[in-house]
């Protein structure tokens, strides 16, 4: 039976999410908090002159004191090895353990590195625990977004998986709010309480041939009616024809043999787009910004409500990739992006400039960030986490976030030369330099990316078997018990003709699964 992606994400599609479903994927977002409090709480901190008294030095021609270029570099970008080391052993590790070990042992990483932090007296400690939490963050980046794409609904999917953006943006909010070392304990002590109420991502049990594991699983997140009518075993069915029991993970260099470096492809390039488009600059510098071109005194205050402004517009992101896909969210919020980058370069780089033209610059500076976080920010992650193969799922996503990690390496280090005297000194003309990137990013998404909205995870793989043109993607008909299953998930079951359909599941005859046939 065939079907196309355009799947209308409606009322009933959201009636199949759960107080469970809902509860398991908010702990797992809860990660998120590491990245964004600790990127906000640094980029705070190293503004603060009892911060910069400590660890940095006295300019004399300024009059106060400051981390030297060369330092605020390195303490910046340091921290991105460990992240780097994260996602090169998260992929392994999630095979082995599953997701639900791994963030056990992402949250303890993240407290052991708070705490040499919190007890640092010189640069080079403090960047060791920095080093530390970011190894937290290249484990989460990748562990939850794989994860939450295993369990949630085809339809929801972005929404679920996009959750991610909106905590790592409100973890930037609390750092503005409460810029508390001790505080970065929290999410993790939070998180390694919830987590016994989670369970394993369904897809992994089966991959590891628990199948009626994967069938408990399914029935403690679905609705009551759905568990009822049979929908589980059918479900678990649908991942059975795509040949999750017999598919075995495959080794790295699989990433880029001919069947699967097309996904790879679509997955680094996004990832990296993430970061050349500036939002490790407006993370990690913000308030240096503000500074640099003459509004230190508001720096925080703008910082603050940039990031309360961001918070709001992931949430917005969170319902629109679904509703209006993730193709067409990220080509125009590229777009947004570049226009707002170059009124903060055109702006902002006037000798004599107005009070309106700095009030301009500081609402494009805000608005660019709103944009990112609402359309290419939660975007990259959805895309990279639902792109890969059963077989190289997790892979994909720890490829594709080491690419992120070493362009954002490139973007951290070298943002303190472009931006001050007396290297680049370019100021704010450092906008038209991501709003190029913006652009470009923009004909890439147009060429290049798919669009993989209200397909389930089954249906992308005969999407990339079939080798469907990218652009096609969103009209081209899937086939079996996968497509059925999107379907249904979409709330309606029109045409599939599964009325008293028997389903195998680990040699043992399932009920029979009786569908009553309803509009989509």
């Amino acid at each position: 039976m065939g079907g196309k992606g355009n799947i209308f994400v409606g009322r009933s599609a959201w009636a199949s999410t759960t107080n469970r479903l809902l509860f398991t994927c908010a702990i797992y977002s809860m990660g998120s908090l590491f990245f964004g409090y600790d990127g906000a709480s640094f980029a705070g901190v190293q503004a603060f002159t009892p911060f910069a008294k400590q660890f940095g030095s006295y300019n004399a021609s300024k009059k106060i004191y400051a981390l030297p270029a060369n330092l605020a570099s390195l303490m910046n970008s340091l921290a991105l090895i460990g992240k780097f080391l994260g996602t090169i052993l998260v992929g392994p590790l999630t095979e082995r353990l599953g997701h639900k070990k791994t963030m056990i042992v992402t949250c303890g990483v993240q407290i052991i590195g708070v705490i040499i932090q919190c007890t640092s007296r010189h640069p080079a400690q403090y960047t060791v625990g920095r080093i530390i939490i970011y190894g937290a963050v290249g484990l989460v980046e990748n562990v939850v977004p794989t994860y939450q794409s295993e369990i949630s609904p085809a339809p929801l999917r972005g929404f679920f998986v996009g959750s991610i953006q909106l905590f790592l943006t409100f973890g930037s909010l609390l750092a503005g709010i409460v810029n508390n070392f001790m505080a970065k304990l929290v999410p993790a002590i939070a998180i390694l309480m919830g987590l016994p109420f989670t369970p394993n991502s369904p897809r992994w049990l089966i991959n590891k041939d628990r199948p009626d594991e994967a069938l408990a699983v399914l029935k403690l997140l679905r609705k009551k009616e759905d568990v009822a009518n049979g929908l589980c075993e059918f479900e678990l069915a649908a991942l059975r024809e795509e040949g999750h029991v017999t598919q075995k993970k495959e080794p790295w260099v699989a990433l880029f043999n001919r069947k699967n470096r097309r996904r790879t492809g679509i997955a680094a390039v996004i990832m990296a787009l993430q970061q050349l488009t500036g939002v490790t600059f407006s993370s990690s510098y913000g308030p240096t910004f503000y500074k640099q071109v003459g509004l230190g005194s508001m720096a925080f205050a703008y910082a603050a409500i940039n990031n309360g402004v961001s918070v709001v517009t992931a949430i917005i992101g969170m319902v629109a990739l679904d509703k209006y896909g993730r193709r067409d969210c990220t080509f125009w919020g590229n777009w947004i992006q570049a226009l707002f980058l170059f009124l903060i370069g055109g702006l902002g780089s006037k000798r004599n400039r107005t009070q309106s033209e700095t009030d301009g610059m500081v609402a494009s500076f805000i608005l660019y960030a709103a944009a990112l976080h609402a359309t290419l920010g939660p975007a990259a992650y959805i895309t990279a986490a639902e792109v890969g193969t059963a077989a190289l799922r997790e892979k994909t996503m720890a490829f594709a976030t080491a690419l992120n990690v070493i362009v954002g390496f490139v973007v951290v280090f070298t943002t303190p030369y472009l931006l001050s005297a007396p290297y680049a000194n370019l100021g704010p003309k450092l906008g038209y330099v991501w709003g190029a990137f913006a652009g470009l990013g923009a004909v890439w998404v147009w060429f290049f990316m798919p669009e993989l909205k209200g397909r389930n995870l089954e249906e992308i793989d005969q999407l990339f078997d079939a080798k469907v043109p990218m652009r096609k993607f969103g009209s081209f008909e899937t086939e079996g018990l996968s497509h059925d299953m999107a379907v249904i998930d979409a709330g309606g079951v029109s045409g599939l003709g599964v009325v008293g359909k028997q389903v195998e599941v680990e040699d043992a005859e399932v009920e029979e699964v009786e569908l009553g046939r309803e509009r989509v």
